[in-house]
């Protein structure tokens, strides 16, 4: 993610620079690329932050609940969070597969749409393992969540 982060920063510099410097600029691709990087960064970054127990804990209204209900609470955030990672790994798959069907490319770098596409199967299969992980240590520790 560092990498891709350094990648983006990089070639948006050039850019720019290029555009203030050059009558044309040779970084055409550019904008695609850093999309493109974009992309698979963040669906990488949701999986991280699950598997570091840094997605967002709402405690408000489960800190006011009694402390036998707060596994409850996260079995259905886990199983709610897994099942929207289900959804979007089976819907991304479907729209990678479509795009490849019709030979979707991206203009400026020739290459197939299905690049990015991909993006939403792959990050949603790694963070439903992060969600399931996540959501196990949660409830071993007693639905504590972060505050533990």
């Amino acid at each position: 993610m560092v990498a891709g982060m350094a990648v983006m920063v990089l070639f948006n510099f050039l850019n720019v620079v290029a555009r203030r410097l050059l009558p044309q600029t040779p970084f055409s691709y550019t904008e695609e690329l850093v999309v493109l990087i974009f992309i698979w960064v963040s669906m990488f970054g949701i999986s991280y932050g699950y598997r570091r127990n840094a997605h967002t804990v709402l405690t408000v209204a489960t800190d006011r609940l009694p402390a036998a209900l707060r596994p409850l609470i996260v079995l259905f955030a886990t199983l709610a969070s897994a099942l929207l990672m289900v959804v979007l790994a089976w819907t991304g798959f479907n729209m990678a597969m479509n795009q490849l069907r019709h030979g979707q490319i991206l203009p400026g770098m020739r290459i197939p749409m299905a690049l990015a596409g991909a993006s939403l199967p792959c990050g949603a299969v790694m963070t439903f393992i992060s969600v399931l992980r996540s959501g196990w240590l949660e409830l071993r520790r007693g639905g504590e969540g972060a505050r533990a």
